[in-house]
């Protein structure tokens, strides 16, 4: 979805395998395809449209949607002005453990999201919408009626309706509120309920629509909004990789569609199958709406210079005379914990992106998070999590080092092949074979490091995308979700990578060009300026399989020594 993500994957993976002629050759990664959007006319059929005019699998057309009653009128648009009756202004309150909502009863929408628990969210770490001006455009969770039959201004105040809300035990706020919208003709009414729900981070919203009307019906398509700022005070460059990059994503029972706000030139809607949810998110918070009936289409738009619309589109209703029209949702305002996602139901959890990864990094999370039920502490689980995986990966890389110390033991051999047939390509290939073969020596050695690299890259990707590092404390720091800002583990992380790599170049020096090798020798100097921008908790994990991976190598080389010491056969 990402660039920045994509091209620090792309960077990150071609370091860590051992082909490292691609770091520098390969072509760019290509820019993700929009095939399957599908762009957004302002006309009310822009939800059966295709970007190359082909029908939706899905349409949003007459035949789908209720059919008025002939012998019943509908209500046509008025253009009439009629003044509002004036409602004083308002600011509510709903407290649930886990977070802090702040509503408007001007449009009755969510005004300020606070993430309170667990601790390393409180503050300014969980306000999910700090970024919003007091002028802002929209304000997530508005309800509009896109055939303006159902006429309400944008901003009108709702009255609340004590009799039918609840308050929480300080008498102060609500664990369950109703708005009410009175149309200023006595057309029709609608209520906004937000109730507090058990589940973590997760509000109630109902919303129904009466029509008072004696012999006409009201038709409309109805559509809610969720609302994302972008700072644009943020100053970013190719290697910052900011936490806090905003886009939209919909979620439909056939795929996740996800762009960043920055790529949003023209609206663009996702109508070819049904949506299970719709909202805004970062990498490590997201806003989203999860209708229990579903939606008929999701649409990602630009809302002012800074401000990104996921809109989310329902079927279009037709309410009878004295009838009601009803709709109702979860609504999530909180961290992408993976466990908690998939708890709210849904397949919320798609949100956290791990890509073509997904296979490793869901168990390499679950691990994560049961070492920190034993240690309490998000660094000490990482520490934990890598030495467990270079446990599971020790007899790999063993393989592979070991067979590094028999190519060292046979460079002067190899030297004098070389010599001697230097003006036979074939016959010094020939020889050269014939003589790893009597020796046991395998050209492919390094095979096994490359079958860890998957292992190792999902759990890269895992801890990428980890909200439990965001402002999570570790030692000196106090996010590790963020750049280490005294650079002490990237130069720590340079400096064993520098060992490593002239370990690496002594075992196999005779059979390496000298391209490969100066490529090796800047391989730390770059892999440390990589590492500067990149969040501290995956330094720490790349720094400790670093060490861990040099300790081996020395242990193998002490006892490669002793046995030549000894006149022994080399292990």
């Amino acid at each position: 979805m990402k660039d920045q993500q994509r091209f620090l994957k792309a960077m990150i993976l071609s370091g860590m395998v051992l082909v490292i002629w691609t770091i520098f050759f390969a072509p760019d990664p290509p820019d993700p395809t929009l095939e399957d959007e599908v762009v957004a006319e302002e006309t009310d059929d822009a939800v059966d449209q295709t970007v190359d005019g082909s029908e939706p699998d899905r349409e949003v057309a007459e035949a789908d949607v209720l059919e008025p009653d002939e012998s019943i009128p509908s209500l046509e648009p008025d253009d009439e002005p009629v003044e509002a009756p004036e409602i004083e202004t308002r600011i509510d309150r709903i407290s649930t453990p886990f977070m802090d909502v702040v509503l408007d009863n001007r449009g009755a929408v969510v005004r300020d999201i606070q993430v309170t628990s667990p601790r390393q969210f409180a503050g300014v770490g969980g306000e999910l919408m700090r970024a919003f001006e007091d002028d802002a455009p929209a304000w997530p969770f508005e309800v509009v009626f896109l055939d303006q039959t159902v006429e309400i201004d944008q901003g009108q105040p709702f009255q609340v309706i004590e009799e039918e809300s609840r308050r929480a035990a300080d008498g102060e706020s609500y664990e369950m509120i109703t708005y009410r919208h009175e149309d200023p003709r006595g057309r029709f009414s609608l209520d906004k309920t937000f109730t507090m729900d058990e589940r973590r981070y997760v509000l109630r919203l109902d919303i129904t629509l009466t029509n008072h009307l004696e012999e006409l019906r009201l038709v409309d398509t109805p559509a809610l909004d969720m609302i994302g700022r972008d700072d644009p005070d943020k100053e970013t460059f190719f290697l910052d990789f900011r936490p806090d990059v905003l886009g939209a994503i919909c979620r439909t029972v056939d795929d996740t569609e996800r762009i960043n706000f920055e790529r949003i030139e023209a609206p663009i809607t996702h109508s070819q199958h049904q949506v299970m949810w719709a909202g805004t998110d970062t990498r490590y918070f997201i806003m989203a709406t999860i209708p229990d009936n579903g939606a008929e289409a999701c649409v990602f738009e630009q809302a002012g210079s800074d401000y990104l619309r996921t809109r989310m589109i329902f079927e279009r209703f037709s309410v009878e005379p004295k009838g009601t029209w009803s709709t109702s949702h979860s609504i999530f305002m909180g961290p992408k914990d993976f466990g908690v996602l998939r708890d709210t139901g849904s397949r919320l959890e798609e949100a956290v992106d791990y890509g073509f990864f997904t296979v490793l990094a869901r168990p390499l999370r679950a691990a994560l998070a049961f070492f920190y039920g034993f240690v309490g502490n998000w660094g000490l689980a990482i520490i934990l999590l890598t030495l467990v995986i270079k446990l599971f990966t020790w007899p790999l890389t063993q393989k592979a080092y070991v067979n590094a110390e028999r190519m060292k033991k046979l460079q002067p051999r190899i030297k004098e092949i070389r010599e001697k047939y230097e003006n036979d390509q074939q016959r010094m290939s020939e020889e050269t074979m014939k003589l790893m073969r009597e020796e046991k020596v395998n050209p492919l050695g390094c095979l096994p490091l490359l079958i860890q690299m998957p292992i190792l890259y999902g759990l890269f990707i895992m801890i990428y995308n980890s909200v439990e590092l965001y402002h999570a404390e570790f030692l000196w720091y106090a996010d590790l979700s963020a750049p280490d800002p005294i650079f002490l583990l990237p130069l720590l992380m340079g400096g064993v990578m520098f060992v490593q790599q002239r370990l690496t170049m002594q075992a196999s020096a005779a059979t390496m060009n000298p391209q490969m090798m100066t490529v090796m020798k800047i391989m730390p100097v770059m892999f440390t300026a990589f590492m500067i921008f990149l969040p501290a908790g995956l330094v720490l994990y790349y720094l400790l399989n670093l060490v861990l991976g040099v300790l081996q190598q020395f242990l193998i080389r002490r006892k490669f020594q002793k046995a030549e010491e000894a006149g022994e056969p080399t292990p």
